[in-house]
């Protein structure tokens, strides 16, 4: 069961991960909640998504979606537009000042079991805020929070401890490029932690700063994470340069650009999480045989892997075939999304 993942690895929130949209996120979330009902766990779930979620139609793709189905005492936070669309008995518990498209995010409790169409923050530190506001209010609560896309590096940003990466046909029209690149992310999440005595080095500079040069000394640039800073930064590095560190999305771009204009070989780059580094397969191979290291500040537990062998455009994957073919590469859990009964089934 995934609740049991969560209980030995001692999470306190999770991040639900999708690799594309309609790889099965809201039926892990549904099944999550369902398990934590049947076994009892005890942590009010606290969810929200980053984006929208819940709703009964794809908006891009127009295709059906499964619901979100929540028990009494579940906090939400959703946009006070979408309250309408939650099917149950509300308490309103907070206002959050935060503004989406489709109104300002409200928390409530669930007072009824029902559905819910979840709208939540899109930037990390609304999203934040969000988390706070869920403590504030129930300091023991479990904190669920649901990203996709370009959306990974919210969702994942400081704000969790775990994450459950969802993967499916809807990645990629050829299984092996799905494999390929799935099995590339996971292997991005188990990049380690900065050592210690770096941490401390850099820590508080980088805290104000957007790059860093760690070197005989500490050069710092304040500039977004553009094609342009990187040939900036490039230009800094010197064979006395060991480590570069950086806040925010590190692109394939801006990496490729970097990697133009200085010799990385053997140097270490430290990134904030897993989910802040946006690089394909083959950049991803071209950095390991540069042997250089990647860490990041904090470290986010992938907890499992969950696949979707069916995707809307008429792609359908065998799922023991998919599933096989993932666990040649790694170790992590893998639980099958794609049943017709939408449960989840891990197989050993």
């Amino acid at each position: 069961m995934l609740i049991d993942s969560l209980r030995s690895n001692n999470l306190s929130s999770l991040a639900i991960i999708g690799m594309e949209k309609n790889v099965g996120k809201t039926t892990v979330l549904n099944h999550l909640i369902q398990e934590a009902k049947a076994v009892g766990f005890t942590p009010t779930l606290a969810i929200t998504s980053i984006g929208r979620d819940g709703e009964e139609k794809d908006l891009v793709t127009s295709t059906m979606k499964p619901k979100i189905y929540v028990y009494p005492g579940t906090l939400v936070a959703t946009a006070r537009d979408f309250l309408k669309h939650c099917d149950l008995t509300k308490e309103i518990l907070a206002t959050t000042g935060i503004s989406t498209s489709v109104g300002e995010v409200v928390i409530f409790r669930a007072k009824s079991a029902g559905f819910v169409e979840i709208a939540g923050p899109s930037g990390v530190e609304d999203a934040r805020r969000i988390k706070d506001l869920f403590l504030e209010i129930d300091a023991d609560s479990f904190y669920l929070v649901d990203g996709a896309l370009s959306r990974k590096s919210t969702a994942g940003h400081f704000l969790t401890d775990g994450a459950i990466l969802a993967t499916g046909a809807a990645l990629d029209h050829s299984m092996a490029k799905v494999v390929e690149k799935t099995l590339t992310m996971v292997e991005i999440f188990e990049s380690p932690e900065i050592e210690q005595e770096d941490r401390l080095l850099i820590e508080e500079p980088l805290s104000t700063s957007r790059l860093l040069l760690l070197g005989e000394g500490i050069t710092t640039l304040e500039t977004d994470l553009a094609f342009t800073a990187a040939r900036e930064l490039a230009e800094k590095i010197t064979p006395s340069t060991r480590l570069i560190a950086a806040r925010g999305v590190i692109t394939d771009s801006f990496i490729t650009t970097l990697m133009a204009g200085a010799d990385l070989r053997g140097k270490t780059l430290v990134i904030e999480d897993a989910t802040r580094l946006f690089v394909g397969t083959d950049l991803w191979r071209r950095l390991k045989r540069l042997d250089l290291d990647i860490r990041v500040l904090q470290k986010i537990k992938l907890i499992g892997l969950t696949i979707n062998p069916f995707s809307p455009r008429g792609i359908h994957f065998d799922s023991v075939a998919l599933e096989d073919a993932l666990r040649q590469g790694t170790s992590i859990p893998i639980y099958d999304v794609g049943r017709k009964d939408a449960s989840i089934s891990k197989r050993t």
